[in-house]
């Protein structure tokens, strides 16, 4: 159970990392396209997270990203204003309706713990193992801690052409990569996930930053997080 929770939590940071300003606009939709487990019974949870969907919309200084999963009945939408600093994000797990307001300056102090670790990593890039994906060529990199364990590892395939950042892909916000990340496997050893970019476009309606939180309850982010101490309260 504490690999789903980490799991959970993992696509829940997902969709609340900030972008910084980028005057770029696009749009990109990312689906967990496989996920398994040497555990048999292991296996049989995880499957339902595949198909698990995340939106990523980036216009100027506004930047949101949705996630749907479990067949929709688990929604997050974050919303990010690069000119203000303010961060909302909006949580409906099953009909309860949670709602944090913070700031990127707050989200920060939070992650200053990860931040240290992640200043240990090493990207080595392949480019000549590329992809095409989305309709753009993408090289190989893979992030290696040296104290990471064996039978870990995080691979990704990245394009150089997209100008969105990296930032809104949880962990990443770490690095300064040679692109987006439009595809990426994290192997824990004892689950395997791939997240894969199914859907790219230049433009969409900008009415989808006008956030309704209507019905939502106002917690923090310290109190979402002891919720059953994964977020979503699983």
């Amino acid at each position: 159970m504490q690999t789903m929770k980490k799991l959970f939590f993992s696509i829940f940071c997902m969709t609340i990392m900030a972008l910084s300003v980028n005057a770029q606009k696009g749009y990109l939709k990312q689906e967990i396209t496989e996920i398994s487990s040497d555990d048999e019974q292991m296996a049989m949870m995880l499957e339902m997270m595949k198909g698990t969907q995340t939106e990523y919309f980036y216009s100027g200084d506004k930047h949101l990203s949705k996630a749907s999963m479990m067949g929709g009945m688990v929604e997050t939408k974050s919303l990010f204003n690069g000119s203000t600093g303010d961060v909302l994000v909006l949580i409906n797990a099953m009909g309860q309706k949670m709602m944090v307001e913070s700031t990127d300056k707050e989200m920060e102090k939070m992650n200053a713990d990860q931040a240290e670790q992640m200043s240990k990593m090493d990207i080595v890039y392949d480019e000549n193992d590329t992809k095409e994906i989305a309709g753009f060529k993408c090289i190989k990199a893979t992030i290696k801690h040296p104290e990471m364990e064996d039978g870990m590892s995080f691979v990704m395939y990245v394009a150089p052409e997209v100008k969105a950042n990296n930032r809104m892909i949880q962990g990443m916000q770490f690095f300064e990569l040679k692109g987006f990340p439009l595809e990426f496997t994290m192997d824990m050893g004892q689950m395997k996930m791939t997240s894969t970019t199914v859907e790219f476009k230049e433009d969409f309606d900008d009415s989808v930053f006008s956030l309704d939180k209507s019905g939502y309850q106002k917690k923090t982010f310290e109190e979402l997080m002891q919720m059953g101490g994964g977020g979503f309260g699983f």
